[in-house]
């Protein structure tokens, strides 16, 4: 598909949809090699496609840093009409769909521990339910709440502090218990009360900054009087659980995460703080981005299916 679009300096250009859309995969990915894995091309088609783009516009897009590739001012400038002209490129399509029928596209972003822990039966359903959507899965690189939505994903699925974005319609639907946790054999496994100072005695086992959680555990230790002085960081929630089971120090998590570690025993939850904390399995969309009858099934499906029981 072919349009046309004036471009800042006020000349036109006429885009091919299909470069666009490799453009800002690209964009997203930071990275030719995976882009062309996300899209199902030979890393040679992303390549020529974006150069295309570039000759089309007169302008480069990317600087290519080894294997890496960042945005220039013109890059970065281009991908909001490119995301614009997406979302009103599947608006058009979508609209003329026959009536009655969900079928197209769906990009959903999750964190590692939903989409490990809550959402393969709601996956299952979907599929099962609207075999005519193609359902495209991305697992967030953080938990926090400061991005839920990248261009080009309708539906987050984020387990976080209540989110309050103005720009961001948000549903709440569970309630996620935060442990801090240890091994059965670790010497704070037997204690009937714990203080803040004595988790902060211990080696932390934390997920990365951005997390939500994290900053809600490392706030509560310290009103306890505590510091983490000593800490692990980690990018996956099961590395962390690991090396919580083989020893390493006191893991924080949430609760659905450790359900089976609980039942077995491997993993203790320690007793703080007095106040149990809490983060929230929450599904964001954006307010003004059009509700196609697909994010509309999903959103509906996500609703149900994830509340709490």
């Amino acid at each position: 598909m072919m349009t046309c679009i004036e471009i800042p300096d006020g000349s036109e250009a006429v885009l091919d949809l299909k470069q666009v859309r490799t453009f800002a995969e690209v964009a997203r990915e930071k990275s030719f090699t995976r882009a062309a894995s996300q899209l199902h091309y030979a890393q040679s088609s992303v390549t020529a496609q974006v150069h295309a783009l570039e000759s089309e516009l007169g302008l480069p897009l990317f600087n290519r840093l080894g294997r890496q590739v960042e945005l220039t001012a013109a890059g970065t400038q281009f991908l909001a009409y490119a995301t614009r002209l997406l979302v009103l490129a599947e608006e058009a399509r979508t609209s003329v769909q026959k009536s009655g029928q969900v079928v197209g596209p769906l990009v959903i972003t999750a964190s590692e521990s939903l989409l490990t822990y809550r959402l393969p039966d709601l996956l299952r359903s979907f599929q099962c339910t609207y075999p005519g959507v193609q359902l495209t899965l991305h697992t967030s690189t953080q938990c926090a709440s400061v991005s839920p939505l990248e261009p080009g994903i309708d539906i987050a699925i984020t387990i976080d502090e209540p989110i309050e974005v103005p720009q961001l319609l948000v549903k709440c639907v569970r309630r996620e218990p935060m442990l801090a946790l240890v091994a059965k054999e670790h010497a704070l496994a037997g204690y009937k009360k714990v203080t803040a100072t004595e988790i902060a005695e211990q080696q932390i086992l934390l997920t990365e900054r951005s997390c939500s959680y994290r900053a809600l555990f490392e706030r509560t230790l310290a009103q306890g009087g505590g510091r983490v002085s000593k800490c692990l960081e980690f990018a996956s929630v099961e590395a962390l659980k690991q090396c919580a089971l083989a020893r390493m120090g006191v893991a924080v998590l949430p609760e659905v995460v450790v359900e089976e570690e609980l039942e077995k025993g491997s993993l203790v939850a320690l007793p703080w703080p007095e106040k149990r904390l809490s983060v929230y399995t929450q599904v964001v969309r954006h307010r003004d981005k059009w509700f196609s009858p697909v994010m509309q099934a999903f959103w509906s499906m996500a609703l149900e299916m994830l509340a709490e029981r």
